[in-house]
């Protein structure tokens, strides 16, 4: 192991950072599979709502299937962000666990 990479806890992270703590974003990419489920379950749930959308405008209650697409992407993007927050490792990215996997560790 390098000197100075961080050792493996033993925690499940589902995601990790993209970029190192210096960096100002802060967004996270599945790292497990768990974590490419909850991503899937994501967008399925978006995509069902645009459907629902979809086939409330064509049946004349546009505004009904806007509020129901709102609605589901509000909740839908509140649970995403809450899963991947509390299942995302705060400090290691998504690079050093390529590294770590590719060293066997």
């Amino acid at each position: 192991m390098d000197r100075g990479a961080l050792p493996m806890s033993e925690r499940e992270y589902w995601f990790a950072r993209r970029f190192p703590l210096s960096d100002q974003r802060q967004s996270f990419a599945p790292i497990h599979w768990k974590g490419y489920a909850v991503s899937l379950v994501f967008v399925s749930v978006l995509t069902g709502g645009a459907v629902v959308f979809a086939w409330l405008g064509a049946n004349d209650d546009l505004f009904g299937g806007i509020l129901v697409f709102a609605i589901v992407c509000l909740l839908a993007g509140v649970w995403f962000t809450t899963t991947a927050k509390l299942n995302g490792d705060p400090i290691r990215t998504v690079a050093d666990y390529e590294k770590d996997k590719q060293q066997g560790v």
